[in-house]
């Protein structure tokens, strides 16, 4: 009996495990914090460390850690709603295409929730008015079921980063975007003689098996330019409606570039091949894919972390009775002076001594002295005009009583009140 105690006990080990795999694994969540590190140029990577307690890539197990230590925040990686979407449904994700934390187009304590709830814990509300105004309201929850049983020393705004870091992380996972088929754990793959689930497919093998490493894959140029071209069309929008497009462009794809190319027509019916066998042409994709969404997810975060950054600075100020007058937006990086004056020094080399070339070493150099380019959103004057239409009907109201005291000989203006009375 002991024996099968212990096997048993092994077993929903191993099943417990297998449930609570984490979005991308440690090791593509390690990718995309090495690329969102890119991008805290700086004192901003000092801020993250500090604000976090620690540095980006050493939560690479966070999700993994937390859903071990308090299963009911499993939830929180996923998305939900009721009723659930389909690869058919009309208008894709959310209620009809309506994605808001309303218990129908997204429920409340799923992956679109949490990190709108993540996110306003950081956010300055008076920076929030200055951003358009989203077409549909967010429905960001005054609180998260997931985190009821969450003591609260884990329940804290470093805590809430690492979340935060992570679910921006899993947003990027297809799966995580669809009910369906139990998020991919209910179909099986048969590749190079293995078999998985769907789901530990492309949360395990896949950013183990990458086409490129990060290393030498992914240049800072190539990063640096791609995030030029989005950064910008982020920086006009509040982050909890990024998250709303970022899902909804994410659940697009797990349709047409995950399940479209397993779904066979049968006499019956058409449906979702299981168990199938994986061609290399599509695994060709899918590793692209993966790594596509691994490296824009990298970029994202490490937009969101920057304008975490903004917002504190304005919550600082107004804790020193200060108001700033613009928000700053990172919408790329830049060569430094010192970045600068290093390529023009490498430039004039090569010109003066003819084929001589700058080497990788010198040029990766080059690369890393870098800084954010920032764009200076001025801040709307309405609470200042709202203030001097105060002050343009008290402060003459005030000095009229103040006269008024005067002549009448001044005294107590409480009893002076009564005697009117």
């Amino acid at each position: 009996m002991g024996r099968a105690l212990h096997v048993g006990l092994a077993l929903v080990g191993v099943t417990l495990h297998w449930r609570i795999a984490g979005a991308w694994s440690p090791t593509g969540h390690d990718r995309i914090a090495r690329i969102a590190e890119h991008f805290l140029v700086g004192k901003h990577k000092d801020q993250i460390r500090t604000m976090m307690h620690s540095d980006l890539p050493d939560i690479e197990k966070y999700e993994e850690i937390m859903t071990q230590k308090y299963p009911a925040t499993d939830a929180l990686h996923w998305h939900r709603q009721d009723p659930e979407w389909t690869c058919g449904s009309k208008g894709g994700l959310g209620d009809r295409g309506h994605i808001r934390c309303d218990g129908h187009g997204a429920a409340h304590g799923s992956l679109f929730c949490a990190l709108a709830y993540f996110f306003e814990h950081f956010a300055h509300d008076a920076l929030l008015k200055e951003y358009p105004q989203p077409k549909e309201p967010i429905g960001t929850p005054e609180h998260l079921y997931a985190l009821k049983k969450v003591p609260a020393k884990d329940q804290n705004s470093a805590t809430f980063l690492k979340w935060l870091v992570i679910l921006v992380g899993d947003m990027h996972q297809p799966l995580h975007w669809l009910h369906e088929h139990d998020y991919g754990r209910g179909v099986k793959i048969r590749y190079k003689d293995e078999e998985f689930t769907l789901l530990s497919f492309w949360e395990t093998y896949l950013p183990s098996h990458l086409t490129t490493k990060l290393e030498t894959g992914v240049q800072p140029s190539i990063l640096d330019k791609d995030f030029d071209q989005h950064a910008k069309s982020w920086s006009h929008k509040v982050p909890t409606e990024l998250f709303r497009d970022w899902g909804k462009e994410i659940a697009e794809r797990v349709c047409s570039e995950v399940y479209a190319p397993m779904t066979v027509n049968h006499a019956d019916g058409t449906r979702v091949e299981s168990p199938f066998t994986l061609p290399d042409d599509l695994f060709d994709k899918w590793a692209k894919l993966a790594e596509e969404l691994i490296q824009l997810s990298g970029e994202r975060l490490g937009f969101i972390l920057n304008d975490i950054i903004e917002h504190k600075r304005h919550k600082d100020a107004v804790k020193d009775g200060r108001s700033l007058p613009s928000k700053k937006k990172a919408v790329g990086l830049e060569r430094s002076l010192l970045g600068e004056t290093m390529a023009k020094f490498a430039a004039e080399t090569a010109r003066k001594t003819p084929g001589a070339k700058i080497s990788a070493e010198h040029n990766d150099f080059i690369q890393r002295y870098k800084s954010l380019k920032i764009e200076h959103h001025r801040r709307s004057s309405y609470a200042g005009l709202y203030n001097l239409g105060i002050a343009a009907f008290l402060v003459p109201g005030l000095l009229f009583a103040f006269s008024w005291h005067e002549r009448i000989g001044g005294g107590d203006l409480l009893r002076l009140a009564k005697i009117k009375m």
